[in-house]
């Protein structure tokens, strides 16, 4: 089980660097493939040219919004799983909802525990 878990890839999307910097860190050390993007168009380069098992992307990008992000990902994999990072509670406006939302300040353990739970239950549709 943990082998399929070691060479999932995730694509996380944030424009802060240093969070973005953080997560990769600890996704790694977790065993995951990770590639990161610090804006919506570098993203979906991204995830066209590799074989992305999850994509974690912020809720704000800059001048834009991850639901776009969302959109335009869900046109192109419509089973892949995606999750979004907000400093809401309740986040707003998503055009088509992700099938995970992270509040920003979840610890390491929380972000791994869903990553992985997001990953198995794609894996097994």
């Amino acid at each position: 089980m943990h082998t399929v878990l070691a060479h999932s890839t995730i694509l996380c999307i944030d424009d802060e660097e240093l969070p973005l910097a953080l997560r990769k860190q600890v996704l790694e050390s977790a065993g995951y493939v990770v590639f990161t993007a610090t804006n919506a168009i570098q993203g979906l380069e991204l995830f066209k040219a590799n074989s992305i098992n999850l994509v974690i992307t912020d809720h704000l990008l800059g001048a834009g919004s991850g639901s776009a992000l969302v959109t335009e990902l869900r046109h192109l994999s419509s089973n892949l799983p995606i999750m979004v990072l907000s400093g809401d509670n309740t986040p707003h406006g998503a055009v088509e909802p992700p099938d995970y939302y992270l509040h920003k300040l979840e610890g390491p353990s929380e972000l791994i525990a869903t990553v992985r739970s997001a990953i198995l239950l794609a894996g097994s549709k």
